[in-house]
C-alpha cells in the first residue's frame, strides 16, 4: 500500500492549550470533510468526536452505544459510528469512534476549542469499542481497531513506536517551546533518545504505558515513597505516563514528603483555596513563588547485567512543580499565590499504580512509546530522553521565567508568606509546614530587582532552614495566570470502559503507536 500524501487540511501542528491539554488536528469525512483539533491521551485508546455543531461528515452510525467513564468522574456517551479520518498525514478509510451524545465534565468544543480525544494505548478486544462492538453483535476486532493500530496495520514498514514532546508556554528556554508528534519515527531534535534504557512496560504484557521507577529525591535527599502493590518489585514503583493528564498524581503522603521539604511552604487541609488541578481532595500546599522545587525521579529496572546501566535520573523544572495565580481573598483584595501542582490521585495511585505523571513531567522529557513488535518478540517500552537535563540549570530559568512575571503580577496582588494566606482564606494554621523561614514576619516580602529573591538549588541543599527572609528583594513570577480547566476535566488518563447493554465496567490500558517518518508535528 502507498504511503498517503498529507491531506491539504491538516496543518500538522501540536497545540498547547494553557499548559493544561495538547492536541493534535484531525479531519474526518469526505463530502463534506469536518476538522477538529483532539486531545493527545496516552492513557486511554479509543477516538471520540463531539464537534460544535454535532457531526456533519458523512459517517456509518452502527447503532452501538458506548459510554467512557474517565477517572476524575467526567464521561462521555454516544453511538459508535464510523467515518474516513485524515490525521498525521495518514487517511484510515473505516476508523470506529464514538459519535458524542453526551458529555459530563469534558472539555467543551464551544468553550475550550477542543472537540474530542484521540487515545494513544493499547489495543485490546475485550475492552473499549471493540468489546462494544462485539456484544453488539459486530465483528469488533476487525473494525473497532484504534487510529494507531489502523495506521500500523495498514503500514507495516513503520515501526510500531510513536515520539511525542510537550511545550511548556511561558518558558523561552531552548526546546521549551517546541511540541510534536512522531509516528514511527524520532523527532530529530531528540534522536539522542534511540541510546536511551529501554524501560519495558510493567508489568510485563501489561495494556498501559507503566513503567518502574526505582526512587524520587527532593533537593538531591530520597523521600520515604512506599509502594502500594507487594507484586511490584522491591524498593520500586510502578508509575503511568499520561499526557491527557495535566499534572502528577500521587498519593497524599508522597505529595506531603514532597513539599514539606520546601523551605516556608505550608499545607492547608479542606482549604477554601483552590487546587490549579484536579484533586481528590482539597488539601493545598502553598509554596513561596521564588523558591524552586528540585524535584527529580529515577527510572529503571534490574534486567541487566549491568543493573546500573538502566537506571536514569529524570529532573522535573521548577516551573512544572508550581503554579502561580492571582486570587481574591476574603478581604476582597487580590493576592499572588503559588501552589503546589502535585495532587492526591484518590484510587488512581492507591491501587496497583504508586503515581500517575501527566504533563507536568513529560514536558520534561522527549518520551517514545514502544509497542514492540506484532510477533511479540519485542516486549514494548518506553525510552526517555530528558529535556531537564541540570538541576542548577532548571533553577536558573526558573529565576529568569518567573521573576519578570512576578514583578508584574506584585504590582497590585501582593504575596503573603504561606501559612499568613493559609490563615486569610481557612482562618486557621496551617497542618504541616516547610523548613523554617528566617525572619518571615508579618510583612509580605517586597519584590526587587528581577530574580534577586530566588534560591539555588544549592542554597536549598545546603540548608535544611530557609534561604529566604522577609527582607528578600523580590519572591517572584507569573503574570495573572488564573488557570481554567479546574477539577474533573482535568483528569483524562485512566478511564472506566462500559457498554451501556453490559452493565459492567473494566479499567481500560493506554496503548502505545508508532507514527510515520516523514510527519513530524511541531508547533
Amino acid at each position: 500500500m502507498n504511503q498517503p500524501v498529507r491531506p491539504g487540511d491538516i496543518p500538522g501542528d501540536i497545540d498547547n492549550s494553557n499548559n493544561q491539554r495538547y492536541t493534535a488536528r484531525l479531519s474526518i469525512g469526505h463530502d463534506p470533510k469536518q476538522a477538529m483539533n483532539v486531545v493527545l491521551d496516552t492513557g486511554s485508546t479509543d477516538l471520540w468526536l463531539d464537534p460544535e455543531e454535532g457531526m456533519k461528515a458523512d459517517f456509518h452510525d452502527t447503532g452501538v452505544a458506548h459510554q467512557i467513564t474517565y477517572g476524575g468522574g467526567s464521561s462521555i456517551n454516544g453511538s459508535i459510528g464510523q467515518t474516513e479520518v485524515f490525521i498525521s498525514g495518514y487517511t484510515i478509510p473505516k476508523q470506529a469512534f464514538i459519535n458524542v451524545t453526551q458529555n459530563r465534565g469534558l472539555d467543551a468544543c464551544r468553550s475550550s476549542g477542543i472537540c474530542g480525544l484521540v487515545g494513544l494505548g493499547f489495543d485490546a478486544p475485550d475492552r473499549g469499542i471493540q468489546a462494544a462492538l462485539t456484544k453488539g453483535g459486530l465483528d469488533g476486532p476487525a473494525i473497532g481497531k484504534s487510529v494507531l493500530y489502523n495506521i500500523f496495520d495498514a503500514h507495516p514498514e513503520l515501526p510500531r513506536h510513536f515520539g511525542l514532546s510537550l511545550s511548556r508556554i511561558g518558558d523561552d528556554a531552548p526546546g521549551a517551546k517546541e511540541a510534536s508528534l512522531a509516528i514511527g519515527a524520532y523527532d530529530p531534535n531528540y534522536s539522542n533518545v534511540q541510546v536511551m534504557p529501554k524501560f519495558p512496560v510493567f508489568p510485563p504484557g501489561g495494556l498501559s504505558w507503566h513503567i518502574l521507577g526505582k526512587n524520587a529525591q527532593v533537593n538531591g535527599k530520597d523521600i520515604e515513597w512506599p509502594i502500594n502493590d507487594y507484586k511490584t518489585p522491591a524498593g520500586h514503583h510502578k508509575i503511568g505516563l499520561d499526557s491527557g493528564t495535566t499534572n502528577m498524581l500521587v498519593p497524599p503522603h508522597v505529595r506531603e514528603a514532597i513539599y514539606s521539604k520546601i523551605p516556608g511552604a505550608a499545607l492547608a487541609r479542606d482549604s477554601k483555596i483552590r487546587n490549579s488541578h484536579w484533586s481528590a481532595d482539597s488539601d493545598v500546599w502553598v509554596v513561596p513563588c521564588n523558591t524552586p522545587v528540585n524535584f527529580t525521579v529515577v527510572f529503571g529496572h534490574d534486567d541487566s547485567d549491568k543493573p546500573e546501566d538502566g537506571y536514569v535520573p529524570y529532573h522535573i523544572h521548577p516551573l512544572d512543580m508550581t503554579d502561580m495565580r492571582i486570587v481574591e481573598g476574603p478581604d476582597g483584595k487580590a493576592y499572588t499565590i503559588c501552589v503546589g501542582t502535585m495532587t492526591n490521585g484518590g484510587s488512581i495511585s492507591n491501587g496497583s499504580t504508586d503515581a500517575l505523571f501527566g504533563a507536568s513531567f513529560m514536558r520534561n522529557v522527549y518520551t517514545v512509546f514502544s509497542f514492540g513488535d506484532k510477533s511479540n518478540t519485542t516486549a514494548p517500552s518506553i525510552q526517555m530522553l530528558s529535556k531537564t537535563n541540570s538541576a542548577d540549570w532548571a533553577a536558573e530559568d526558573f529565576a529568569a521565567t518567573r521573576g519578570p512575571k512576578y514583578l508584574g503580577s506584585t504590582k497590585n496582588a501582593p504575596e503573603l508568606w504561606p501559612n499568613q494566606v493559609i490563615q486569610l482564606f481557612d482562618g486557621k494554621a496551617p497542618a504541616m509546614t516547610g523548613p523554617v523561614v528566617v525572619g518571615a514576619g508579618a510583612e509580605p516580602p517586597r519584590p526587587g530587582p528581577v530574580s534577586a529573591g530566588f534560591k539555588s538549588t544549592a542554597a536549598l541543599a545546603d540548608s535544611s532552614s530557609s534561604s529566604l527572609s522577609a527582607s528578600d528583594p523580590g519572591l517572584g513570577k507569573l503574570a495573572p495566570a488564573i488557570l481554567g480547566l479546574l477539577a474533573a476535566n482535568l483528569l483524562v488518563g485512566i478511564v472506566l470502559e462500559r457498554s451501556p447493554s453490559s452493565g459492567t465496567s473494566a479499567v481500560t490500558g493506554l496503548w502505545g503507536t508508532r507514527i510515520s517518518r516523514p510527519f513530524i508535528h511541531r508547533c
